[in-house]
C-alpha cells in the first residue's frame, strides 16, 4: 500500500502546525568559544537583553535606530576582524623572532626587519576600532535611553 505524503513532510499531516514556529533564541557570544573582543564589548555593555535588542534593531531598515544598531554591529564586527589580523601577525611576528633567535638547524639568516613596526600599527589599528566602539555604543546607548530627542 503507497502512502501519501505531503508536500514538505514524510509523514502525512506532519507539515501542518497549529501555532506558529517560535522566534529562534537571541544569539549570545560564548565567550568559550567567541573570544573575539568587540562583541564581547558590545555584550558586555549591553547585557543579554540589549544585545537580543541590538539584533531585532538591526532588521529595521529605514530607521535612524535601525541604521544605529547596525553601525554598532558592523563596528564590533571590525574591531572583531582587526583582532584576529593583529593575533595572527603577533604569531607570526613571534615564530620569525623565535627562529631568528633559536634557528634549527646552526645559524641562518632569517629577515626580521619590520615585523614589530607592523605589529604597532596593527596593534594601533585595533585600538583606534575599540575606541570607535565606544564611541559608537554610546551614541546607540543614548538613543535607546531617549528615543523621542
Amino acid at each position: 500500500m503507497t502512502e501519501h505524503l505531503t508536500p514538505g513532510s514524510r509523514v502525512r499531516g506532519t507539515a501542518a502546525r497549529s501555532s506558529p514556529p517560535d522566534k529562534p533564541a537571541c544569539p549570545t557570544p560564548d565567550p568559550q568559544i567567541s573570544p573575539a573582543p568587540g562583541t564581547q564589548a558590545v555584550y558586555g555593555v549591553l547585557g543579554d537583553t540589549g544585545y537580543c535588542r541590538l539584533d531585532d534593531l538591526c532588521l529595521q531598515r529605514g530607521t535612524v535606530l535601525g541604521a544605529l544598531a547596525v553601525l554598532v554591529r558592523d563596528t564590533a564586527r571590525e574591531a572583531d576582524r582587526l583582532h584576529g589580523k593583529l593575533r595572527r601577525h603577533a604569531t607570526r611576528a613571534r615564530d620569525c623572532l623565535d627562529n631568528a633567535l633559536n634557528p634549527p638547524s646552526g645559524p641562518a639568516f632569517v629577515p626580521v626587519t619590520g615585523l614589530l613596526t607592523t605589529t604597532d600599527l596593527h596593534a594601533a589599528r585595533f585600538a583606534q576600532q575599540m575606541n570607535q566602539l565606544a564611541l559608537v555604543l554610546e551614541t546607540y546607548q543614548a538613543v535607546v535611553r531617549h528615543p523621542e530627542a
